[in-house]
C-alpha cells in the first residue's frame, strides 16, 4: 500500500533508496532536492516490496489534474504492481504519467506519448582521466588540444550564470528548442547544493569572455550533463571539447563512478534531431543505454480522450 510521507522518513534516507535502487540515468529526478525544486509530493510503500515515488501535480482548468512521475516510481519488486498500486493511491486524477525505468508487463495496459526524459543516452564509466583521454576518437584529442592551444580556460562558478545566459538564448533560437525560464536554471544551481546533490555550471571562456557553458547536476554516484550552450560566432575554438573533458576530469576527482551525457539519437537515428549532438557525444567514450520512454496510465479514459484531442488542437494552433 503507498501513503503520503511521514516523517520518519527523512531526505537522507529517501536519496539512499533511491540511490541503491533507481536506473542509472535520470536518478537525480527522484532525488528529494529534486523534488524541493518541483513542489513535488512524495509516496512510500512499507509493506510488502519497498517504494518510494515523486510524484508532480498538474492541473488544467475543465480538465482537472494528472500526475507524473519523472524515472519512478522507485521499487525493490514488481514495476507494474507498483505502478498500478500508486495510480490507485492518486485518486481522482485522468493519469498516471511516467518515465518508466523498467518495461512494462503485457497485462498493464499502458498508451506511449511523448518522451519527457530520454529514452537513449550515452553514459562514460569514469575511471582514470589518462585512460579517459586515450579511449576517446583521436579527433576529440585534437579538439581539446586546440582549445587548449587557443587560450581557453574552464571554470566551475555558479556565479557567473548571469554572464553565460546570453549563450543559452543563442544556442535555443540557433536549434530551435525550447528552455525553461532564467530563474528555473538560477534556481536550480542556487538550491542543488547539498552532499547528495548539487549543481554546477561549468564555464568555457577565452580572455575572461565565455564562449560555452554547462549545467551539471552530481546525485549519488552519477554526474548528468543537464544543458549546453556555446558560442556559434566561436565554434573555431573547439570550446565544447574542452568544457566537457574538464568536467569529466572533475567528476573523476570527486570519486563519481558515472557521467551521463543525457539524451542521444537512437543508434540507427541518422535523421534523428538529435543526430549532431549525438555525432558529439559518442565521440567520447561511454555505451548506450535505452529505456521504455513515457507512457500513460489511464484512470478516466474519457476525459484522457478530451485532453488529448485539446492538446493536438493547442500545438496546431
Amino acid at each position: 500500500m503507498w501513503q503520503r510521507l511521514d516523517h520518519e522518513f527523512t531526505p537522507q534516507t529517501w536519496d539512499a533508496f533511491v540511490a541503491q535502487h533507481s536506473p542509472l540515468s535520470g536518478r537525480f529526478l527522484q532525488s528529494w532536492e529534486w523534488g524541493e525544486i518541483q513542489g513535488a509530493h512524495r509516496w512510500v510503500r512499507t509493506e510488502g516490496q519497498k517504494g518510494i515515488a515523486s510524484v508532480i501535480m498538474k492541473t488544467f482548468p475543465v480538465f482537472g489534474s494528472y500526475a507524473y512521475c519523472p524515472r519512478g516510481p522507485i521499487v525493490t519488486g514488481s514495476y507494474d504492481e507498483a505502478f498500478r498500486g500508486l495510480s490507485d493511491a492518486l485518486g481522482l486524477v485522468i493519469f498516471l504519467r511516467a518515465d518508466l525505468p523498467v518495461a512494462p508487463e503485457e497485462k498493464i495496459h499502458l498508451h506511449k506519448t511523448i518522451d519527457l526524459q530520454p529514452a537513449h543516452t550515452w553514459v562514460t564509466d569514469l575511471t582514470s582521466s589518462e585512460e579517459l583521454f586515450f579511449a576517446m576518437h583521436s579527433k576529440t584529442r585534437y579538439n581539446i588540444r586546440t582549445a587548449e592551444r587557443h587560450g581557453v580556460s574552464v571554470s566551475f562558478d555558479a556565479h557567473a550564470f548571469d554572464a553565460v545566459w546570453p549563450l543559452f538564448e543563442q544556442t535555443s533560437g540557433r536549434g530551435k528548442f525550447r528552455l525553461h525560464t532564467k530563474t528555473h536554471y538560477a534556481l536550480l544551481l542556487q538550491t542543488l547544493k547539498s552532499e547528495t546533490c548539487r549543481a554546477h555550471l561549468a564555464v568555457a571562456s577565452l580572455e575572461g569572455k565565455p564562449v560555452a557553458a554547462n549545467i551539471l547536476v552530481d546525485f549519488a554516484d552519477v554526474r548528468t550533463y543537464l544543458h549546453g550552450a556555446s558560442s556559434y560566432a566561436h565554434r573555431s575554438l573547439m570550446a565544447p571539447h574542452l568544457l566537457h573533458w574538464e568536467s569529466l576530469k572533475d567528476a573523476c576527482a570527486r570519486g563519481l563512478q558515472v557521467y551521463d551525457w543525457w539524451g542521444v539519437a537512437p543508434a540507427n537515428g541518422s535523421h534523428h534531431p538529435w543526430a549532431g549532438i549525438s555525432r558529439f557525444k559518442r565521440s567520447f567514450p561511454g555505451r548506450e543505454l535505452c529505456y521504455p520512454g513515457t507512457y500513460d496510465l489511464v484512470k478516466k479514459p474519457l476525459w484522457y480522450t478530451l485532453y488529448g484531442l485539446a492538446r493536438r488542437l493547442r500545438r496546431v494552433a
